[in-house]
């Protein structure tokens, strides 16, 4: 993999083998910039509503990261705890509350959550996540399983994160990390090969850190977390292969390469859960998919 001297100069390979910012904002300004861009947000998608294939689409997902992590579970146990840091609209907590699991979830706003689930707001931190976490901490809160959803991106510092996490992690529960895949195999071919005129990925300061998933792994067990298993999405980046669905060269075209990747990830889950879940472990072992899905246990 190369990068120009110009992207260089963004980011820095790190010792665990991923990329992160050469120059990392101050937390006084990161905390401004989410201040205002979640403002930003609320007004933007006031009325914002998801068509019957999108929440089709997301209720998959989360089945399959259901069926994965019951798969890794002791059957045994009685009622489940499920903490979702970073839960946004709640969609994950709608999910695994209906599944009869005791849903706990954090966020800077509550939104989200009010718009799409009203019902769950009385189950939703709200806060800063980093003063919310070692509150639980210190209240020696455990969960079966925590989920975050592309949350260890937008952190100053991930490692750090991780080792509270694991400290809210039940003993033989699950932590399940999905984060962007940046600077991938595929990524990087479409830069050399001029499709792509610059590494699109990296968004300062939306973005401290640039995941694969073995810098992630490696991330990961210094903070005493070992990972057993691994998935990735539906490569749309398979798009940009193609000069008349290239949705970073032509904009206009994201929404319909959006619209085919609900649509068919959608026609994989009703063929088969698992097989769609072991067709996601195959990309994944090859590095391809927009995002890593990472599954962690404690370090034995």
């Amino acid at each position: 993999m190369t990068l120009d001297a110009e992207d260089k100069t963004k980011v820095r390979l790190t010792e665990y083998g991923y990329y992160e910012l050469a120059e990392k904002p101050t937390p006084e300004r990161l905390s401004e910039y989410y201040a205002a861009k979640y403002y930003q947000q609320s007004v933007r998608t006031h009325q914002h509503e998801y068509g019957a294939d999108e929440l089709l689409f997301r209720r998959n997902k989360l089945e399959q990261k259901r069926l994965k992590v019951e798969s890794l579970l002791d059957p045994g146990e009685g009622q489940r705890r499920f903490l979702d840091i970073g839960a946004g609209e709640g969609f994950a907590m709608g999910h695994f509350a209906g599944a009869g699991w005791d849903v706990t979830g954090m966020d800077y706003s509550s939104f989200g959550c009010g718009m799409h689930h009203p019902d769950l707001c009385d189950r939703l931190l709200v806060g800063d996540l980093n003063d919310l976490m070692n509150q639980l901490r210190t209240d020696s809160k455990k969960y079966q399983l925590i989920l975050m959803d592309n949350v260890l991106e937008h952190v100053l510092e991930p490692l750090d994160v991780l080792k509270t996490v694991r400290e809210l992690l039940a003993p033989g529960g699950v932590l399940i990390v999905e984060v962007p895949n940046d600077f991938s195999v595929l990524q990087m071919r479409l830069l050399e090969s001029g499709r792509i005129p610059a590494p699109f990925w990296v968004v300062s300061p939306d973005h401290v850190s640039y995941f694969n998933h073995q810098g992630l792994r490696a991330l990961a067990k210094d903070a005493g977390l070992e990972q057993c298993a691994l998935m990735s999405d539906f490569p749309i980046g398979f798009a940009l292969c193609n000069e008349h669905t290239n949705y970073v060269v032509d904009k206009s075209k994201g929404k319909s390469c959006h619209g085919v990747r609900v649509e068919l990830d959608n026609l994989i889950h009703e063929i088969s859960p698992e097989g769609a879940n072991r067709l996601y472990e195959a990309l994944g072992s090859l590095g391809l998919g927009r995002q890593i899905v990472s599954y962690f246990r404690h370090l034995v």
